[in-house]
């Protein structure tokens, strides 16, 4: 027999003669034979989620690339400042798959986005170049960079379902790609979002749209920024009034 104690985990010693009990007694379990059917004590409760506004900063900073971003966080849309692709490279390849992957882009806001959309299709792709060449020059084509970087930075912004109003599955038509623009978009994800820490030990808050994380403001389009905007100052007046 055992004990509940769950600090001093006893043994129980009956002895029965002629099932009659003429003696008992107990002692701690640990050290004993019987040592290894000690329950392992409980673990502490987790800590409770923070409030809902703090879990909604949290988000915004994951999305936007800090507090500092969020803070900073303007509503003016995107134009075509900065969007001008190197002059020189270091191989002819890499240039040849640069100036491919953003004729495509082009072509693809055209038909499926918005001006507005190509230039931070743009912006992605000048962002991998800079923080990871490698990761421009691995993709199979130029056609599966650019249906990488449409599906991450469309995510980011909510064009596709459930947030926007487009199949995700029409990028990979737009390319006529065998494969989904996900199985690079996640490369290019993961690439644009580099080291910034994520917000793993809760769910994406209440109230908040299904985006794509990338750590970078300049790829959203001014409508998503003004979203996050009243995100922001609803989470602000909030942590004020808590």
């Amino acid at each position: 027999m055992y004990s509940d104690t769950w600090h001093t985990p006893l043994v129980t010693h009956l002895v029965f003669v002629d099932g009659r009990l003429v003696e008992s007694w107990q002692e701690p379990a640990t050290g004993t034979e019987w040592g290894s059917h000690v329950r392992p004590p409980a673990p502490p409760p987790a800590p409770p989620p923070p409030p809902l506004h703090e879990q909604v900063h949290t988000w915004l900073a994951e999305v936007c690339g800090g507090r500092a971003a969020v803070d900073g966080l303007g509503v003016e849309p995107l134009d075509d400042d900065a969007i001008d692709l190197p002059v020189e490279y270091p191989q002819a390849a890499q240039r040849q798959r640069m100036e491919a992957t953003a004729e495509l882009l082009d072509s693809v806001a055209t038909r499926l986005f918005d001006r507005e959309m190509s230039y931070a299709f743009r912006h992605a792709l000048l962002a991998l170049w800079a923080d990871d060449p490698e990761s421009v020059t691995r993709a199979a084509t130029a056609a599966h960079l650019a249906a990488g970087i449409c599906w991450a930075v469309g995510k980011a912004n909510g064009a596709f379902h459930p947030v926007g109003t487009r199949r995700v599955g029409t990028i990979q038509d737009a390319f006529a790609l065998r494969s989904p623009a996900s199985s690079y978009g996640n490369v290019v994800a993961a690439t644009l979002r580099g080291f910034l820490p994520r917000a793993d030990r809760w769910a994406r808050p209440v109230g908040v749209p299904e985006l794509e994380p990338l750590g970078r403001a300049d790829l959203l389009t001014g409508a998503t920024r003004e979203r996050l905007v009243r995100l922001r100052d609803r989470a602000r007046a909030a942590a004020a009034a808590a």
